[in-house]
């Protein structure tokens, strides 16, 4: 799920930018050691270390290292990460994904080709 996904009208077009869709977007290059809070969805390319807790969709791409505790409504793992996941709705590791920790959410969608190592609760 990449950033066109949370626009309602179709696909990024020039000039639209990831605050004007209410969306943040933290680059490859990027190193974050604490936490973070947020009420957008939100994208990480480069490495968190620390808490991440958002009310909306948490996509860890494909370069993408998250190590702590998530909580979020959606949580979608195209890269890797480590720790604590609760996703009121669902977590989803893509076949390019590796995660390992414990899981709490209602759904959860393991694709082929992931990597899981964990404990899993769903909620009901």
């Amino acid at each position: 799920m990449g950033f066109d996904s949370y626009k309602k009208d179709g696909p990024a077009g020039p000039g639209d930018t990831a605050s004007s869709r209410g969306a943040s977007f933290l680059g490859k290059s990027l190193k974050i050691k604490g936490k973070i809070s947020s009420d957008e969805y939100l994208t990480v390319e480069g490495q968190v270390e620390g808490n991440i807790d958002i009310s909306k969709t948490l996509t860890i791409g494909k370069d993408g290292f998250v190590s702590g505790e998530i909580n979020a409504d959606v949580v979608k793992i195209d890269g890797k990460a480590e720790g604590n996941i609760s996703a009121q709705s669902k977590l989803e590791i893509t076949s390019s994904g590796t995660f390992q920790g414990s899981v709490r959410s209602e759904k959860l969608v393991i694709e082929e080709g992931a990597i899981f190592k964990g404990k899993v609760n769903v909620n009901e």
